[in-house]
Protein backbone atom coordinates (compact mmCIF):
# COMPACT_ATOMS: atom_id res chain seq x y z
CA UNK A 1 0.00 0.00 0.00
CA UNK A 2 2.99 2.42 1.05
CA UNK A 3 4.80 1.28 -2.51
CA UNK A 4 1.54 2.16 -4.11
CA UNK A 5 1.38 5.69 -2.69
CA UNK A 6 4.63 6.65 -3.27
CA UNK A 7 4.32 5.73 -6.74
CA UNK A 8 1.30 7.92 -7.33
CA UNK A 9 2.69 10.73 -5.33
CA UNK A 10 5.75 10.03 -7.87
CA UNK A 11 4.14 10.09 -11.13
CA UNK A 12 1.63 13.06 -9.52
CA UNK A 13 4.80 15.23 -9.43
CA UNK A 14 6.33 13.94 -12.48
CA UNK A 15 2.88 15.10 -14.25
CA UNK A 16 2.27 18.59 -12.52
CA UNK A 17 6.13 19.33 -13.05
CA UNK A 18 5.39 19.01 -17.57
CA UNK A 19 2.40 20.84 -16.87
CA UNK A 20 3.58 23.78 -15.34
CA UNK A 21 6.93 24.19 -17.28
CA UNK A 22 4.50 23.69 -20.73
CA UNK A 23 2.23 26.45 -19.56
CA UNK A 24 4.74 28.77 -18.37
CA UNK A 25 7.04 28.62 -21.67
CA UNK A 26 3.46 29.18 -23.65
CA UNK A 27 1.67 31.42 -21.08
CA UNK A 28 2.07 34.66 -23.07
CA UNK A 29 1.19 32.75 -26.55
CA UNK A 30 -1.76 31.41 -25.21
CA UNK A 31 -3.21 34.39 -23.67
CA UNK A 32 -2.34 36.28 -27.14
CA UNK A 33 -5.87 36.40 -29.19
CA UNK A 34 -5.67 34.14 -32.06
CA UNK A 35 -5.10 36.52 -34.68
CA UNK A 36 -2.57 38.25 -32.83
CA UNK A 37 -0.08 35.48 -32.42
CA UNK A 38 1.54 34.84 -35.90
CA UNK A 39 2.72 38.41 -35.59
CA UNK A 40 4.36 36.90 -31.94
CA UNK A 41 8.10 35.70 -31.48
CA UNK A 42 6.42 32.58 -30.17
CA UNK A 43 4.20 31.66 -33.02
CA UNK A 44 6.57 29.73 -34.95
CA UNK A 45 7.54 27.21 -32.15
CA UNK A 46 4.21 27.31 -30.25
CA UNK A 47 1.71 26.76 -33.56
CA UNK A 48 0.29 23.84 -33.85
CA UNK A 49 2.61 23.08 -36.71
CA UNK A 50 5.70 24.76 -34.54
CA UNK A 51 8.64 22.84 -33.39
CA UNK A 52 7.38 22.35 -29.82
CA UNK A 53 3.53 23.05 -30.47
CA UNK A 54 3.76 20.31 -33.00
CA UNK A 55 6.00 18.04 -30.52
CA UNK A 56 3.57 18.25 -27.74
CA UNK A 57 0.88 16.75 -30.26
CA UNK A 58 3.24 13.57 -30.93
CA UNK A 59 4.24 13.21 -27.53
CA UNK A 60 1.01 13.22 -26.15
CA UNK A 61 -0.80 10.85 -28.81
CA UNK A 62 1.87 8.27 -28.07
CA UNK A 63 1.52 8.64 -24.81
CA UNK A 64 -2.23 7.77 -24.85
CA UNK A 65 -1.84 5.24 -26.89
CA UNK A 66 1.32 3.83 -25.11
CA UNK A 67 -1.05 4.40 -22.01
CA UNK A 68 -3.98 1.87 -23.28
CA UNK A 69 -1.73 -0.60 -25.13
CA UNK A 70 0.24 -1.64 -22.14
CA UNK A 71 -2.46 -1.79 -19.46
CA UNK A 72 -4.88 -3.71 -21.78
CA UNK A 73 -1.50 -6.11 -22.32
CA UNK A 74 -1.24 -6.51 -18.90
CA UNK A 75 -5.00 -7.33 -17.98
CA UNK A 76 -5.14 -9.78 -20.89
CA UNK A 77 -1.47 -11.67 -21.77
CA UNK A 78 -1.06 -14.32 -19.36
CA UNK A 79 2.39 -13.90 -19.50
CA UNK A 80 2.22 -10.18 -17.59
CA UNK A 81 0.41 -11.57 -15.21
CA UNK A 82 2.80 -11.37 -12.54
CA UNK A 83 4.42 -8.35 -13.85
CA UNK A 84 3.94 -6.07 -11.24
CA UNK A 85 0.73 -5.08 -9.45
CA UNK A 86 -2.49 -4.14 -11.53
CA UNK A 87 -2.86 -1.17 -9.55
CA UNK A 88 0.39 0.70 -10.34
CA UNK A 89 -0.21 -0.13 -13.66
CA UNK A 90 -3.65 1.63 -13.67
CA UNK A 91 -1.40 4.38 -11.94
CA UNK A 92 1.21 4.47 -14.90
CA UNK A 93 -2.65 4.15 -17.54
CA UNK A 94 -4.05 7.20 -15.80
CA UNK A 95 -0.95 9.12 -15.85
CA UNK A 96 -0.28 8.88 -19.53
CA UNK A 97 -4.21 8.95 -20.68
CA UNK A 98 -4.34 12.42 -18.48
CA UNK A 99 -1.08 13.88 -19.42
CA UNK A 100 -1.27 13.00 -22.98
CA UNK A 101 -5.09 14.90 -23.72
CA UNK A 102 -3.51 17.60 -22.04
CA UNK A 103 -0.14 17.99 -24.02
CA UNK A 104 -2.63 17.46 -26.58
CA UNK A 105 -5.01 20.11 -25.64
CA UNK A 106 -1.38 22.57 -25.63
CA UNK A 107 -0.85 21.51 -29.20
CA UNK A 108 -4.25 22.69 -30.53
CA UNK A 109 -3.06 26.12 -28.67
CA UNK A 110 -6.88 26.00 -27.41
CA UNK A 111 -8.44 26.62 -30.80
CA UNK A 112 -10.83 24.05 -32.10
CA UNK A 113 -12.83 23.85 -35.58
CA UNK A 114 -13.56 21.25 -38.03
CA UNK A 115 -11.89 17.71 -37.45
CA UNK A 116 -9.90 19.36 -34.53
CA UNK A 117 -12.93 19.94 -32.50
CA UNK A 118 -14.10 16.59 -32.86
CA UNK A 119 -10.78 15.21 -31.87
CA UNK A 120 -10.80 16.98 -29.37
CA UNK A 121 -14.05 16.16 -27.49
CA UNK A 122 -13.85 12.86 -28.43
CA UNK A 123 -10.70 13.10 -25.96
CA UNK A 124 -12.40 14.73 -23.70
CA UNK A 125 -15.45 12.26 -23.41
CA UNK A 126 -13.28 9.32 -23.29
CA UNK A 127 -10.74 11.26 -20.36
CA UNK A 128 -14.07 12.21 -18.29
CA UNK A 129 -15.21 8.87 -18.48
CA UNK A 130 -11.65 7.23 -17.65
CA UNK A 131 -11.67 9.45 -13.99
CA UNK A 132 -15.41 7.89 -13.73
CA UNK A 133 -14.10 4.65 -13.99
CA UNK A 134 -11.40 5.42 -12.18
CA UNK A 135 -13.69 6.68 -9.07
CA UNK A 136 -15.81 3.70 -9.86
CA UNK A 137 -13.08 1.15 -9.56
CA UNK A 138 -11.03 2.70 -6.31
CA UNK A 139 -14.38 1.81 -4.66
CA UNK A 140 -14.27 -1.99 -5.29
CA UNK A 141 -11.67 -3.76 -2.82
CA UNK A 142 -9.09 -5.50 -4.32
CA UNK A 143 -6.58 -8.25 -3.15
CA UNK A 144 -2.56 -7.77 -3.40
CA UNK A 145 -2.77 -8.95 -6.94
CA UNK A 146 -5.41 -6.36 -8.24
CA UNK A 147 -8.10 -8.75 -8.33
CA UNK A 148 -11.47 -7.61 -6.94
CA UNK A 149 -12.32 -9.55 -3.51
CA UNK A 150 -15.52 -11.31 -2.31
CA UNK A 151 -18.39 -9.69 0.33
CA UNK A 152 -17.51 -12.63 2.62
CA UNK A 153 -13.76 -11.74 2.81
CA UNK A 154 -14.86 -8.21 3.37
CA UNK A 155 -16.46 -8.55 6.05
CA UNK A 156 -13.91 -11.33 7.66
CA UNK A 157 -11.32 -8.42 7.12
CA UNK A 158 -13.43 -5.65 8.92
CA UNK A 159 -13.81 -7.55 11.67
CA UNK A 160 -10.45 -8.66 11.91
CA UNK A 161 -9.65 -4.87 11.88
CA UNK A 162 -12.48 -4.35 14.75
CA UNK A 163 -10.72 -6.95 16.98
CA UNK A 164 -7.15 -4.84 16.46
CA UNK A 165 -8.82 -1.67 17.34
CA UNK A 166 -10.43 -3.03 20.58
CA UNK A 167 -7.12 -4.80 21.04
CA UNK A 168 -5.02 -1.51 21.12
CA UNK A 169 -6.87 -0.39 24.44
CA UNK A 170 -6.83 2.82 23.40
CA UNK A 171 -10.19 3.97 22.72
CA UNK A 172 -12.21 4.96 26.00
CA UNK A 173 -14.91 2.04 26.99
CA UNK A 174 -17.69 4.21 27.13
CA UNK A 175 -16.70 5.43 23.73
CA UNK A 176 -15.56 2.04 22.04
CA UNK A 177 -19.04 1.44 20.76
CA UNK A 178 -19.89 4.67 19.24
CA UNK A 179 -16.15 5.05 17.76
CA UNK A 180 -16.64 1.66 16.08
CA UNK A 181 -20.18 2.08 15.08
CA UNK A 182 -19.23 4.72 12.67
CA UNK A 183 -21.99 6.23 9.71
CA UNK A 184 -24.79 4.40 9.41
CA UNK A 185 -25.22 3.89 5.45
CA UNK A 186 -28.61 2.57 4.42
CA UNK A 187 -28.35 0.03 1.56
CA UNK A 188 -28.48 1.49 -2.20
CA UNK A 189 -31.97 1.10 -4.33
CA UNK A 190 -29.64 1.00 -7.44
CA UNK A 191 -26.62 2.14 -9.18
CA UNK A 192 -27.13 6.00 -9.50
CA UNK A 193 -28.51 5.99 -5.75
CA UNK A 194 -25.17 3.67 -5.06
CA UNK A 195 -22.67 6.72 -6.57
CA UNK A 196 -25.03 9.40 -4.17
CA UNK A 197 -24.23 7.24 -0.92
CA UNK A 198 -20.78 6.88 -2.06
CA UNK A 199 -20.31 10.63 -1.76
CA UNK A 200 -22.39 10.94 1.07
CA UNK A 201 -20.78 7.88 3.14
CA UNK A 202 -17.27 9.75 2.21
CA UNK A 203 -18.68 13.04 3.96
CA UNK A 204 -20.05 11.20 6.87
CA UNK A 205 -16.72 9.06 7.18
CA UNK A 206 -14.52 12.20 7.32
CA UNK A 207 -16.28 13.72 10.38
CA UNK A 208 -16.71 10.65 11.78
CA UNK A 209 -12.85 10.38 11.58
CA UNK A 210 -12.95 14.05 13.10
CA UNK A 211 -15.15 13.33 16.05
CA UNK A 212 -12.97 10.21 16.80
CA UNK A 213 -9.69 11.89 16.64
CA UNK A 214 -11.22 14.77 19.01
CA UNK A 215 -12.19 11.89 21.21
CA UNK A 216 -9.14 10.36 21.34
CA UNK A 217 -7.28 13.62 22.33
CA UNK A 218 -9.34 14.21 25.33
CA UNK A 219 -8.73 10.95 26.50
CA UNK A 220 -5.08 11.47 26.22
CA UNK A 221 -4.11 8.99 23.87
CA UNK A 222 -0.33 9.07 22.81
CA UNK A 223 -0.24 10.41 19.57
CA UNK A 224 1.60 7.59 17.45
CA UNK A 225 -1.07 5.30 19.20
CA UNK A 226 -4.05 7.84 17.96
CA UNK A 227 -2.56 7.47 14.40
CA UNK A 228 -2.85 3.74 13.98
CA UNK A 229 -6.29 3.67 15.65
CA UNK A 230 -7.35 6.06 13.10
CA UNK A 231 -5.58 4.56 10.21
CA UNK A 232 -7.32 1.19 11.66
CA UNK A 233 -10.59 2.87 11.23
CA UNK A 234 -10.58 4.37 8.60
CA UNK A 235 -9.89 1.16 7.22
CA UNK A 236 -12.36 -0.05 8.73
CA UNK A 237 -15.18 2.09 7.50
CA UNK A 238 -13.94 2.44 4.21
CA UNK A 239 -14.41 -1.58 4.47
CA UNK A 240 -17.94 -1.25 5.21
CA UNK A 241 -19.25 1.41 2.79
CA UNK A 242 -17.77 -0.70 0.13
CA UNK A 243 -19.52 -3.96 1.42
CA UNK A 244 -22.82 -2.16 1.56
CA UNK A 245 -21.94 -0.83 -2.22
CA UNK A 246 -19.81 -3.73 -3.79
CA UNK A 247 -22.94 -5.17 -5.68
CA UNK A 248 -24.18 -1.67 -7.69
CA UNK A 249 -20.47 -0.58 -8.26
CA UNK A 250 -19.13 -4.02 -10.08
CA UNK A 251 -22.44 -3.51 -12.16
CA UNK A 252 -21.32 -0.29 -12.46
CA UNK A 253 -18.02 -1.30 -13.33
CA UNK A 254 -18.69 -4.11 -16.04
CA UNK A 255 -20.87 -0.91 -17.92
CA UNK A 256 -17.98 1.22 -17.76
CA UNK A 257 -15.89 -1.41 -19.12
CA UNK A 258 -18.29 -1.77 -22.03
CA UNK A 259 -18.60 1.76 -22.81
CA UNK A 260 -14.57 2.84 -22.34
CA UNK A 261 -13.03 0.93 -25.16
CA UNK A 262 -15.22 1.75 -27.60
CA UNK A 263 -14.88 5.50 -27.07
CA UNK A 264 -11.59 4.65 -26.96
CA UNK A 265 -11.37 3.16 -30.47
CA UNK A 266 -13.26 5.68 -31.29
CA UNK A 267 -10.44 8.88 -30.44
CA UNK A 268 -8.39 7.04 -32.31
CA UNK A 269 -9.93 6.65 -35.22
CA UNK A 270 -10.40 10.09 -35.47
CA UNK A 271 -6.85 10.88 -34.21
CA UNK A 272 -5.81 8.95 -37.63
CA UNK A 273 -7.72 10.74 -39.31
CA UNK A 274 -6.42 14.26 -38.14
CA UNK A 275 -2.88 12.87 -38.29
CA UNK A 276 -3.95 11.86 -42.06
CA UNK A 277 -5.71 15.25 -43.00
CA UNK A 278 -2.48 17.25 -41.65
CA UNK A 279 -0.22 15.09 -43.72
CA UNK A 280 -2.18 15.42 -46.76
CA UNK A 281 -1.76 19.26 -46.52
CA UNK A 282 1.68 19.31 -45.86
CA UNK A 283 1.37 19.83 -41.79
CA UNK A 284 3.26 17.02 -40.34
CA UNK A 285 7.05 17.34 -40.30
CA UNK A 286 9.18 14.37 -40.31
CA UNK A 287 12.53 14.06 -38.44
Amino acid sequence: MRSSRLFGAFLTVIWLTVAILAVQLGADYYRTPIAERPFTEAHELLKPSGLVGHGYGIAGMLMMLIGVSLYSARKRASFLANAGNLGGWLQFHIFLCTLGPFLVLLHTTFKFGGIVSIAFWSMAVVVASGVFGRFVFSRIPKAMDGSFRGLREIEEQGKDLEAEIRATGAVPQGQLEEVLAGPSLRSPRGTIDALALAVRGDLATRLHLVRSRRALSRASVAPDVRRRVLGLLRHRLALEQQSRLLLPFQRLFSYWHILHLPLAIVLLIVTVVHVSVAFMFGYVWIF
